[in-house]
């Protein structure tokens, strides 16, 4: 659709300014839409806005729907419990990160050619947003997104992938280089820092080449990945007086329409004693993290855990990287790579610091695997297959739990779908579902705008790459 492809209009402007994707701090703003122009702004106003905008893009509306197809949260009421029915339409979909994300750091890139700072920045917010459409859409525009063509082309799922290495390449590149005079005016993620932004840029690869299962190639980029959970990319809710839009998003759903919670699903289950299918064995305790995860759909205010009102929400982070490194290097390392990684990750865990104090006092034991406990017999191989599947079986399946609130399960469950040894099989939420959900629809408005959009398959048809 050639609108979402152009400059965005006075408001959003003015949205990049406050940072704030909320209606009440933009009352008003149209009364004089002549009194400033977009040359006059200093191009770093705009990265806060681009940030907020894609963090409502990765952990709102689609966030859940991505849960309610990967089991692991379930919807309850209006809306929401048609989404968990598989029951929506072209109309629920959109692509303003186009708009609202993409246009704002091409402007800032375009107006800061000498300043590495906001080049990789901007470069690194960049693949993200594509990346995931890609992901979720499948084949999309981008080669020739943003430009003033009525019906831009889809480029294909993995060109579009390939195009995304190749524009992180040149964030490392840009953010290996910064010196003091690279200056950003804001940046709500970072603030700047170069160093976190430059491995969220490793991850992000290791992430994408995750997808197209290049198992190589991911251990290679998560080697230089986010180091530490304090170097994780993570949305920080703020405390703003009047204002519910900065808050924890799932708060806010459930602020506004109590219709989502964790309930009885295919997660929980994992977590849960007793539950046939439980993870927890002599070596793992899993009380703090179920208690942490469990969504109250009745009351926001219930909420201690990850649904807090001002819990922070994750995007790219350390425990992915350790996860992908565990996976990565399971395939093509060895067996004991993977081990390796999967047991840092579970130390990690024993301190308890990936959930906050609500939790404090209950069951909270990782110890350290063995090779033994994958062997046949052993506490992760009672089915007695070869060690090296029970071991990515326990990887992918921590993946599926560590993954809760990001769309890694969902990806997951898609890319692993004909691995039946160690893809998490979680059941479809009606009887009536032909299979898992594959993909996202293709947005009405771009659909009636663009001749070029091709047929859209529907939600159970498999994008490129994962055919």
């Amino acid at each position: 659709m050639k609108t979402i492809y152009k400059i965005y209009s006075f408001p959003f402007l003015l949205l990049s300014l406050l940072f704030f994707g909320c209606d009440d701090l933009v009352d008003g703003i149209n009364e004089n839409p002549n009194r400033f122009t977009l040359d006059e702004l200093e191009p770093g106003q705009f990265l806060n806005g681009a940030e907020y905008n894609l963090i409502d893009i990765l952990l709102d509306d689609y966030n859940r729907m991505a849960g309610y197809w990967s089991g692991q949260l379930i919807g309850f009421d209006q809306t929401e419990l048609e989404r968990y029915n598989y029951n929506v339409t072209f109309t629920d979909f959109d692509w303003d990160g186009y708009q609202e994300v993409l246009t704002p750091l091409r402007e800032i890139r375009e107006r800061t050619p000498n300043n590495n700072r906001y080049q990789g920045i901007t470069r690194v917010l960049e693949a993200q947003l594509i990346g995931n459409y890609a992901s979720t859409y499948g084949d999309i525009p981008y080669s020739n997104a943003l430009m003033d063509i009525d019906n831009p082309e889809f480029d294909g799922q993995a060109e579009v992938f390939e195009a995304l290495q190749s524009i992180l390449d040149v964030a490392i590149s840009n953010l290996s280089n910064v010196t003091p005079q690279d200056v950003v005016l804001e940046d709500f993620l970072f603030n700047g820092n170069a160093t976190k932004w430059l491995q969220s840029a490793w991850t992000l690869k290791a992430r994408f080449y995750m997808l197209t299962r290049q198992y190589d190639l991911a251990y290679a980029a998560a080697q230089n990945g986010i180091a530490s959970q304090d170097n994780s990319m993570i949305f920080v809710p703020l405390d703003l007086e009047d204002v519910t839009s900065t808050k924890n998003k799932f708060w806010i759903q459930l602020n506004n329409t109590p219709s989502v919670g964790t309930g009885d699903s295919y997660l929980v289950q994992l977590l849960e004693d007793g539950s046939g299918i439980s993870r927890n064995n002599s070596k793992t305790d899993e009380t703090a993290r179920l208690e942490y995860y469990r969504i109250d759909e009745a009351n926001a205010d219930n909420n201690l855990g990850i649904a807090n009102e001002l819990e922070p929400q994750p995007l790219i982070t350390y425990q992915e990287n350790l996860l992908i490194l565990a996976e990565a290097g399971a395939r093509s390392q060895g067996f004991n790579f993977g081990l390796g990684h999967l047991n840092t990750w579970r130390e990690a865990l024993a301190t308890g610091e990936f959930f906050n104090e609500s939790v404090i006092g209950l069951g909270n034991q990782y110890d350290t695997y063995t090779a033994a406990d994958f062997g046949p017999g052993g506490i992760e191989n009672q089915d007695n297959i070869d060690a090296d599947t029970a071991l990515l079986r326990e990887i992918v399946q921590e993946r599926y739990v560590t993954g809760f609130t990001t769309f890694m399960p969902f990806d997951d469950a898609r890319r692993l779908s004909s691995e039946s040894a160690i893809a998490v099989p979680f059941a479809n939420n009606t009887t009536t579902a032909p299979g898992r959900v594959e993909r996202f629809l293709y947005p009405e408005d771009e659909v009636l705008a663009n001749t070029n959009v091709p047929e859209d398959p529907g939600l159970f048809a498999p994008n490129p790459i994962n055919q």
